[in-house]
């Protein structure tokens, strides 16, 4: 097997987590192109001609964009350029790369205007997963090709493109994926090359001068990194669903300190530091987040609501525990850490200080990354990257063509009040209570929403109502019962309320003594 091959296999298994049920169905091309029988390919002239047909719908896109209370999409005007890393510039400008087309994107959000820069470079007919994206003070822009091992430049005054070839280790094959600025210097996490690369963007030649952090451990992979106050560079280096190490380097000494991850935390791909120097991961292979706490040295575990069923379809009935997969984490400038949920298709927002949870539903969806069958309305638009910008969030979406924003200023359709501390001996129940507030007239009733991080065989939640109509300030109530075998310990549940496209839940500390 060719290891461009390898590498595409790699990015749609480990970096994107595709669902295994995939539904085609054909595009339908105006009858006047020419089309090539043998591959089943209508010429565009655009990058949708890297794909055959029959396989449009599944990676360029099923429909318009479109808008909801809270988010509204923009298309890009070139056909199936699979978006994928943003950024903002200090104007409002955003900035994106483009999988499919190797070019660089910009969008005005004042005047709604596109313009894309075509790279000159670019070899017709190659795409690679463009992650990481930078906007530098000198106006600069930095992205990763991890497909051709490159770290790109692009200068919006003259518009041109500047490459540097990205060192390998000896004998990895090496994976640019996620930028992060470090003072003056970025940062850059080798996917599979078993490393971290910092370097200067004063570069000279074809060869990217650097320094380079190797990975500790026997570790298949090296996910992205943060910069913490003190200078020091945490990571984490994992082997999936095996076990890993959260990393935290020191440039000035040399030195690295390794800390175990929890045992379930399979695919730790985000990472972020608050304003406490507590370090928080999401796990895309599941619903967790976590903190880490390096005074304590203690990890805290989170969770998500399970998604709706309109991004995951199940329509075959084989998905038994539906999951969120929180992939890439920031905090914005409220102490409020986001988080992009892949296949629950939205965009999270978790409050530390209240311990409340927002997920916004993103409007586009993809049937063909879900199991969706004939259902109508479901599917997952492949929300890889966003980035924060005051009030806004904006997004790509790989597979719809489209790029969104959030407006985390839209006032929400009820809020949760209440959600106290639990202590609970082994045996025992109790009934935890939440208030629901509503702020805007709701013309269908809200989902009750459960879910817990310590295990069926420690915690059990019912509830006696699975939706509630909401005229009026009500409350919720649900039941807590610790196993007669529980293992001892603090445990965070969620409990919280779905409506149209929106839920909020709150996370409560249960302790079984």
């Amino acid at each position: 097997m060719k290891s461009k091959t390898k590498k595409i296999l790699a990015i749609s298994f480990m970096a994107i987590f595709v669902i295994s049920t995939v539904s085609v169905a054909s595009l339908g091309a105006p009858k006047t192109a020419p089309q090539n029988t043998q591959t089943g390919t209508t010429i565009t002239n655009t990058p949708a001609d890297n794909y055959p047909d029959s396989k449009r719908p599944t990676f360029c896109e099923t429909g318009g964009a479109e808008s909801n209370s809270y988010i509204t999409e923009y298309k890009i005007p070139t056909a199936c350029t699979q978006p994928l890393g943003i950024t903002t510039d200090p104007s409002g400008n955003i900035w994106f790369t483009e999988s499919n087309s190797g070019n660089i994107g910009k969008f005005d959000p004042v005047n709604k205007k596109f313009e894309e820069f075509t790279n000159p470079q670019w070899q017709k007919g190659e795409k690679s997963m463009m992650w990481g994206i930078e906007y530098m003070p000198d106006g600069k822009l930095w992205y990763t090709d991890s497909q051709h091992n490159l770290i790109w430049k692009f200068n919006p005054v003259d518009k041109s493109y500047t490459k540097f070839i990205f060192p390998k280790t000896s004998g990895q094959e090496a994976f640019p994926q996620m930028l992060v600025k470090n003072g003056n210097n970025l940062l850059v996490n080798d996917f599979t090359g078993k490393k971290v690369v910092m370097f200067s963007t004063d570069q000279t030649g074809q060869t990217l001068q650097s320094n380079v952090i190797p990975s500790p451990g026997n570790y298949n992979f090296t996910s992205t990194m943060i910069p913490d106050s003190t200078g020091k560079i945490w990571y984490t280096v994992w082997i999936y669903q095996q076990g890993g190490s959260l990393v935290r380097y020191d440039p000035q000494t040399g030195n690295y300190t390794q800390y175990n991850l929890p045992i379930d935390m399979q695919a730790p791909n985000g990472i972020s530091v608050d304003s406490n120097g507590k370090i928080w991961l999401t796990d895309t292979a599941s619903s967790y987040f976590f903190n880490f706490d390096p005074s304590s040295k203690q990890f805290t575990k989170f969770i998500t609501p399970p998604p709706s069923p309109l991004t995951y379809g199940n329509a075959s009935g084989l998905i038994k525990t539906p999951i969120s997969r929180p992939y890439w984490n920031y905090f914005d400038d409220q102490g409020r850490l986001w988080f992009n949920e892949q296949v629950a298709n939205s965009l999270a927002v978790f409050d530390p200080a209240t311990n409340s949870l927002v997920e916004y539903q993103i409007p586009s969806k993809n049937p063909n990354w879900a199991d969706c069958g004939t259902m109508s309305n479901c599917g997952v638009a492949q929300v890889l990257d966003f980035t924060v910008s005051h009030d806004k969030v904006w997004f790509t979406e790989w597979v719809e063509n489209n790029i969104g924003v959030l407006n985390t200023t839209s006032i929400l359709p009820f809020e949760l009040t209440g959600a106290h501390p639990v202590t609970l001996h082994r045996g025992e129940n109790s009934n935890v209570s939440l208030t629901v507030v509503p702020k805007d007239h709701m013309s269908s009733p809200l989902d009750i929403v459960t879910a817990q991080t310590a295990g069926p065989n420690n915690i059990i939640i019912s509830s006696p109502e699975k939706e509630i109509s909401v005229d009026k300030t009500k409350t919720i109530s649900v039941n807590v019962s610790a196993d007669s075998f529980a293992v001892p310990g603090t445990y965070n549940i969620l409990v919280g309320a779905r409506y149209n496209d929106v839920t909020i839940s709150k996370i409560i500390p249960i302790t079984i003594q």
